[in-house]
């Protein structure tokens, strides 16, 4: 959180810059706002100030989701703090010329114009770094952009978990519930604020990931493995298969809760990372073994593979398409869609390519949070 000894107009300035982070489309006008927000004593109101910031920040729907939760996180600890520790600021800001004015809880609070133009610019640079690792890809990012790049999709991936418990809860919303709205309108003064619905089951979705850890792949498959870390919570079931010269069920390393054990077990157990490239073969021995349990029409089976077969192709053409048949919805994604000028020529996507439901990348952050819209639609 912030530091105690900052101005309200500069927690504005920090909550700006938390927001377009986390990919918020905010300028100086929306700053400007804000402050004029604040000035009007609007954040006397903890609801109105949020539900007023809420209105300037949101521009699409994902972001009304994110933000109650969003402002909950920064602002909880400053509401709480005392008035007299703002104060101590506003003395050492009088100096200052050149000034912005701002009220706040009936106090005068001070910040140069100057710095206020110098936070924003570091928002605007804050902004485009993320939007800039968003679009990177996994094979290239930068040893000194690692850290930022780990952290980043720390965050997006939250986010992305957030929404699907979201997406899952709203899903289970039924009819609206006559009795128990008025009930709770009687509780609050007879105003109806609020519907109250029936609940109702609706089941959760099963998905088979398969993925090529052969050396040309690795990168990526760590990526969309902690991926997958994030979604496991969200199916009904959840399986889990590696492949490069030999087929792995991993689905039985997945069961701690700690990610990096997880991660530590899985390099632990599975031989052929890094190793050779053997599709249709893979696939083939998937379907004798596991087939018959994890393939149904309610399964979605998501394959990533870059699809240079080393292998017989007619192998893998004959194993796609009785995945598709035995399936509910097949995607594979393949991280080479993501190089400029990418056509599907390789042999073995082309063989593949009549079998699919859908075609996709995977070679950046980007693209994993477009994934998650193919799963949360089937």
């Amino acid at each position: 959180m912030q530091a105690v000894n900052k101005t309200f107009k500069e927690r504005i300035i920090d909550f700006t810059l938390y927001c377009r982070e986390r990919q918020f489309m905010l300028g100086p006008q929306e700053t400007r706002d804000a402050f004029e927000i604040a000035s009007r004593g609007y954040a006397l109101d903890r609801k109105l100030f949020q539900y007023s910031l809420k209105a300037i920040f949101c521009k699409r729907k994902e972001h009304y989701d994110r933000f109650d939760e969003m402002f909950d996180r920064f602002w909880s600890r400053y509401y709480e703090e005392k008035l007299e520790q703002r104060k101590k600021q506003v003395k050492q800001l009088k100096k200052e010329k050149d000034v912005d004015t701002v009220i706040f809880l009936g106090t005068e609070f001070k910040i140069p114009k100057k710095k206020v133009e110098q936070e924003e610019a570091k928002q605007t640079v804050g902004a485009n770094e993320s939007l800039r690792l968003r679009m990177t890809d996994f094979s290239k990012v930068d040893v000194g952009d690692k850290e930022k790049f780990e952290e980043l999709a720390e965050e997006l991936f939250h986010q992305m978990s957030m929404r699907f418990k979201r997406r899952l809860e709203s899903a289970n919303s039924g009819q609206i519930d006559i009795r128990n709205t008025i009930r709770h309108g009687i509780s609050k003064g007879g105003l109806l604020l609020e519907l109250s619905r029936k609940r109702k089951r609706k089941e959760k979705r099963k998905v088979v990931f398969i993925l090529d850890v052969s050396g040309s792949m690795d990168t990526y498959s760590y990526y969309l493995l902690r991926y997958i870390l994030v979604l496991k919570k969200y199916f009904k079931t959840l399986e889990f298969f590696t492949f490069s010269t030999e087929l792995t069920h991993v689905t039985p390393m997945l069961r701690q809760n700690n990610e990096l054990e997880i991660l530590k077990e899985i390099g632990k157990n599975v031989q052929s990372w890094s190793s050779g490239t053997k599709i249709g073969a893979s696939l083939t021995e998937f379907l004798s073994v596991y087939g018959s349990k994890f393939l149904s029409q309610k399964h979605v089976v998501v394959i990533l593979s870059d699809g240079l077969e080393t292998g017989n192709v007619a192998e893998l053409k004959e194993a796609v398409r009785t995945i598709k048949r035995k399936c509910k919805t097949l995607v594979w994604l393949n991280p080479l869609k993501g190089t400029q000028g990418y056509q599907p020529i390789q042999t073995g996507i082309v063989n593949v390519m009549p079998h699919l439901d859908a075609f996709e990348s995977a070679h950046n952050l980007d693209s994993l949070l477009k994934l998650e819209k193919i799963l949360m639609d089937v």
